[in-house]
């Protein structure tokens, strides 16, 4: 590893608490070997596999014990059933819960649909199968996207595909947003296509096209909210046409599926306490951005009030902080993929709706900073987030009985080292000059030991 000695490094810790952290971050980057990133992954692997498939047995079989199936699929599924029998009732619960009832019987939970009219539509054809067929197609298709994805990371990072693809493989597949994204059904995979996609378009020289196929992120507006302002901030106007074209079709789209009414309904459905308190606070433990952070760790009384604020300002906050990131290297040249990249991890850090199973956008973040820019800091945090989210569930079994402020246990802490991931693409977008990228793609050696 190149940079600075181990010893200078904790010598230049601030206090004796920087210093202890500093200690603790050469301790665990000194864990990191290639045995261990191979053997350990494995292991995961085999172990929540057979749970996966345990668990999906018993929800089809008798979905009354744990729920369903793909229990957020159930939810897009049951958004396009709707809109293909009663489009009026779309984001009415107790509609939801019948047709819900119908398909599979007594469930503990509703599987709330609240995504834009759009996906109702993207799911309707799917929602003319029987459920749980129908569940076994979309996993299946899943699985086969998310794989696609590992194989395009190397346009992001060329030299660690090409050296240590199977490690990257390993894992990827044994990571929590993992589990999370196949067990529960969600789409994010299909997000993280279109992240891949539209930087490599950047990348390229594709701006139109690249602005376009993000603005199809809008079926998930809290993970492309960030990209126009980038686009303006950097006088992309052909591409911030593009997706601005996009995302008015889009919503254009779904303005006739379901009226000025239907939209109506689901902007309130959105802003309704019930959500604020079943979903922003009542799932604030699943979540693993800064705002769910915050609001995990405020007093339970709080919690309905604070909501509404985290949701509509965390995201402009973040921007805000990458803009003028931006603005300060106004003058330099700037790598388009390094720009994406702080974007991408910019968005997720400050979203105020980011589940575990969205952390799976992490991945590109991580890869192309591993080979560009791999830091003491960045393979800390990398597996500290990693070891975090595996600790979800436990740490939320243990503090469901026990009074705030004890019951922060169970607060989503791996937000924290995914922060520190995210200012490290910031910093990224200062060290890394196009220039250089050549060389950096063919220089021998272990690839992404740039700097510690």
């Amino acid at each position: 590893m190149a940079g600075k000695p181990r010893k200078l490094i904790l010598r230049s810790a601030p206090s004796s608490s920087g210093w202890m952290v500093g200690r603790w971050a050469v301790r665990l980057d000194q864990l990191i070997t290639g045995d261990r990133l191979r053997v350990y992954p494995v292991l995961l692997i085999v172990a929540g596999g057979l749970g996966l498939v345990a668990g999906s047995i018993v929800r089809v079989l008798d979905p009354a014990i744990q729920g369903a199936f793909l229990p957020d699929y159930l939810a897009h599924w049951t958004g396009g059933r709707l809109l293909l029998d009663n489009p009026e009732h779309l984001y009415d619960p107790e509609t939801q819960n019948r047709v819900q009832g119908e398909a599979l019987g007594a469930t503990p939970h509703l599987a709330w649909f609240v995504s834009p009219p759009i996906v109702a539509a993207l799911y309707a054809p799917l929602a003319f199968i029987p459920y749980n067929l129908s569940g076994i197609v979309w996993l299946a298709t899943n699985t086969a996207v998310l794989i696609f994805c590992i194989l395009s990371l190397s346009t992001l990072a060329p030299n660690l595909m090409r050296h240590r693809r199977k490690l990257v493989f390993l894992a990827v597949l044994a990571a929590p947003p993992t589990f999370e994204l196949m067990g529960s059904g969600q789409d994010s995979a299909f997000v993280l296509l279109l992240w891949l996609v539209g930087i490599h378009l950047f990348r390229a020289g594709y701006p139109g096209w690249a602005g376009a196929i993000l603005g199809l992120g809008f079926a998930k507006p809290q993970l492309v909210l960030v990209v126009p302002l980038v686009l303006l901030a950097m006088r992309s106007y052909k591409a911030l046409a593009a997706f601005v074209a996009v995302v008015g079709a889009i919503s254009g789209v779904s303005f006739a599926l379901v009226g000025l009414e239907g939209i109506g309904q689901w902007t309130s459905a959105l802003s309704s306490p019930l959500y604020m308190e079943e979903v922003q606070q009542g799932q604030a433990w699943k979540m693993v951005g800064i705002p769910s952070l915050i609001q995990a760790l405020v007093p339970p009384e709080w919690g309905t009030g604070i909501a509404p604020l985290l949701t509509t300002a965390s995201l402009p906050l973040g921007a805000v902080l990458l803009l003028a990131a931006l603005l300060r290297l106004k003058k330099a040249a700037l790598d388009p993929q390094a720009v994406w990249i702080a974007t991408l991890a910019t968005t997720l850090t400050f979203s105020p709706h980011l589940a575990t199973y969205d952390a799976v956008l992490f991945v590109p973040v991580v890869i192309f900073l591993l080979e560009r820019r791999s830091t003491l800091a960045l393979r800390t945090a990398t597996v500290s987030a990693f070891l975090l989210m595996w600790m979800v569930a436990p740490l939320h079994l243990a503090a469901l009985t026990l009074p705030w402020p004890l019951s922060a246990l169970d607060a989503p802490w791996a937000a924290l080292p995914l922060a520190v991931i995210w200012l490290q693409s910031l910093r990224a977008l200062r060290a890394l000059r196009p220039e250089n990228h050549e060389e950096m793609r063919q220089a021998p050696g272990r690839p992404g030991e740039q700097g510690a």
